[in-house]
């Protein structure tokens, strides 16, 4: 027989390691309930059991260190995690004890409260509020007894050594953990340049706002002017159709008033024409042809008011229109105006391109406006000048002219002459006229369906246009 083996002393190391063993017994140990049942499994399964189970006690400590180091270093991974996006946040995050000491913080906190993260530790997170906020910070953290965070809590923070900062705060509860520490997150940003935009947003407002009601009493003071200006020309309107009726009515007076005793001269001369009451001598026909000369021209000016009044009030013309041989018409005026064009030895001309030219006219009316147009010719015509009456075609027009050499009439004043009553004082011409003869000729000429223009150059005389249209289709046929 073989010798037992000599006893060996314990050491501290071994009882150390009996210690840790018993300590901390293996996991995968089997209990008594787990070998029956590996009792009644077949052998099969019992041999496989055996394989799995560790071979020694120290085996299966080793497998649980081995687990235990994986759980740390998973465990440690999540922590770097969290503290790479706790540092790395844009807003100021601090984690604080229930009584707001700072547990921890980081950069931007640090960089927002001008302290480094390892002096901020343990301080009162309270020391950088402003006074009011201070003192509101209990309330604002007994709030989170019902909900679970708080938001937009604005404050002012007064960091050190820097003037104050708005923030805006939201503060939420820590979750109790295996000590039982509690404590609050805050998460405070800071709102400088969100105030900023707020305060120049309110500025730009208050601008517009003004610029609107600057703009709404400008409108208003518009309304009111305009509303004046209509007033104004509705009573203007008012008080000249009264004036149109007054004038209406006196020049309808002065028409029975002149007429009447004009009536009663032309009798009388009439007799001493006649010789009647005994013959006249020469010098006594000599005044009785002037005062036959004076009574034609007042009753023209009496004729040319009647008829401007009028044409001005609307009234409708006694105007026929027909196929009118304009040679017929225009023909006879040299024979009304010859004693005239005798007088300040004048040379009169007239021509006509198409002897058969038919306008759509009144003849009468025609003859009318061109009288006046040689009227005024031979009056601003000087001695031994020229007056030229020219009648053609022009397109779907009758074009007739009257050409002299007189004056002429400055460029700014032509249109002036075809304003009623306006007479336009050519060198020492003295006035003679009511200055209608010209604007009634226009009136006529468009209740014609025409036109009347005039051009002119000073020093060499006036041309006026008068238009009529076409009144023969078989003409107008072949020109076209």
């Amino acid at each position: 027989m073989m010798d037992p083996e000599p006893h060996k002393e314990s050491t501290a190391g071994d009882l150390s390691a009996f210690s840790r063993r018993a300590a901390s017994p293996p996991r995968r140990n089997a209990s008594a309930r787990e070998v029956a049942n590996r009792k009644s499994r077949p052998d099969h399964d019992h041999h496989v059991d055996l394989l799995d189970e560790p071979s020694t006690p120290d085996e299966g400590l080793r497998l649980e260190n081995e687990r235990l180091a994986t759980s740390l270093e998973e465990i440690d991974r999540e922590r770097r995690k969290y503290y790479e996006l706790f540092d790395f946040s844009p807003d100021a995050c601090v984690v604080t004890d229930e009584h707001c000491a700072i547990r921890e913080v980081n950069i931007a906190a640090s960089q927002l409260l001008g302290v480094s993260r390892q002096l901020l530790v343990g301080k009162p997170l309270t020391t950088f509020f402003d006074g009011s906020a201070r003192a509101n910070h209990r309330h604002q953290l007994d709030q989170l007894c019902g909900l679970e965070r708080i938001d937009d809590w604005e404050i002012s923070l007064r960091p050190r050594g820097g003037r104050p900062v708005p923030a805006s705060v939201s503060i939420g509860r820590l979750s109790g953990t295996a000590l039982g520490n509690t404590g609050f997150r805050w998460i405070i940003r800071d709102i400088s340049r969100r105030q900023a935009a707020e305060s120049e947003v309110r500025k730009l407002n208050r601008e517009l706002e003004l610029r609107v009601a600057s703009r709404t009493s400008q409108l208003a003071s518009a309304n009111r002017t305009k509303e004046e200006l209509l007033e104004s020309e509705h009573k203007a309107r008012e008080q000249a159709e009264i004036a149109n009726r007054v004038k209406a009515d006196f020049l309808a007076l002065l028409s029975h008033e002149f007429r009447t005793p004009l009536q009663a001269i032309f009798g009388y001369t009439e007799l001493l024409e006649r010789e009647i009451h005994g013959p006249l001598n020469e010098l006594q026909q000599r005044d009785l042809k002037r005062i036959q000369h004076s009574q034609q021209h007042l009753l023209g000016l009496i004729n040319s008011i009647l008829e401007y009044a009028k044409l001005d009030s609307g009234q409708p013309l006694d105007i026929a229109c027909y196929p009118t041989v304009m040679n017929e018409t225009l023909a006879s005026v040299e024979a009304l105006v010859g004693p005239h064009i005798e007088a300040k030895s004048l040379r009169y001309e007239y021509t006509c391109a198409d002897r058969f030219a038919i306008a759509q006219a009144d003849p009468a009316k025609v003859q009318q406006i061109v009288l006046n147009l040689v009227a005024n010719a031979i009056k601003f015509t000087d001695i031994g000048g020229q007056i030229r009456v020219e009648c053609d075609l022009d397109g779907d027009d009758v074009a007739v002219r009257v050409i002299d050499t007189g004056r002429g009439i400055p460029p700014d004043k032509i249109e002036a002459c075809f304003e009623p009553f306006v007479q336009i004082r050519s060198g020492g011409t003295p006035f003679n006229g009511t200055g209608l003869g010209l604007p009634i000729s226009r009136h006529l000429a468009i209740a014609m369906k025409g036109s009347l223009s005039a051009t002119s150059e000073l020093g060499k005389g006036s041309t006026f246009t008068l238009r009529l249209p076409r009144g023969d289709n078989q003409r107008r046929s072949i020109g076209s």
